[in-house]
């Protein structure tokens, strides 16, 4: 069994990435080997500063489709914001030979939510967005969302939607730094990974 961190980083400290194999630092920031040796050895992947980190985590996948991990952390480049047991989670997960679980949120707080509105979001576009994604219009939908957007998805689950699907994806997210549809996509992540 092979597990993969993906990181997510703007200018965020990620010394903590040190403690775990397999990890890529995707950049988006001020390029890590410069700053001083403590960053020498990262796994660092340098990107445009656009779409937020979920267009940097479906990049991931789009790019690696045909080698991923057979499961794969994605996380923000300083997690503990939103997920205070980030290194406990992540050394139980690598520890655990057994994995059943092929998605998992990765997060403190998971809110309900409805596609016909977000009480922590309002008026973000997530009819728009969905039937954009999945090629259906649906305005009455309930979900869940862990917020930071990050989690845990197996090479699996992955698979069982084509290559294409995580390219529209990532052309949605790229032409801005900061797309609304960011905020959207991450409240997707068990809509499109179940």
């Amino acid at each position: 069994m092979s597990i993969c961190i993906i990181v997510a980083r703007y200018n965020e400290p990620v010394i903590w990435c040190k403690f775990f194999k397999n990890v890529i630092v995707y950049n988006k920031g001020e390029k890590l080997n410069n700053r001083n040796n403590r960053y020498n050895g990262y796994n660092e992947i340098l990107l445009n500063n656009v779409g937020r980190e979920q267009h940097t985590f479906f990049k991931h996948i789009y790019d690696n489709y045909d080698n991923l991990y057979d499961y794969n952390i994605f996380l923000q480049g300083y997690p503990f914001d939103h997920f205070s047991n980030t290194m406990y989670k992540l050394k139980e997960i690598i520890n655990n030979k057994e994995h059943n679980k092929d998605f998992e949120i990765l997060c403190d707080y998971i809110y309900d939510c409805n596609l016909s509105g977000c009480p922590h979001h309002p008026g973000i576009p997530l009819i728009e967005t969905y039937e954009t994604l999945f090629n259906e219009r649906k305005e009455n939908m309930k979900f869940i969302f862990g917020a930071g957007g990050q989690f845990m998805v197996s090479k699996k689950n992955i698979l069982k939607r084509p290559k294409e699907f995580y390219l529209k994806i990532v052309k949605l997210l790229e032409n801005d730094i900061n797309p609304i549809q960011g905020f959207v996509i991450e409240r997707f992540h068990k809509v499109i990974f179940n």
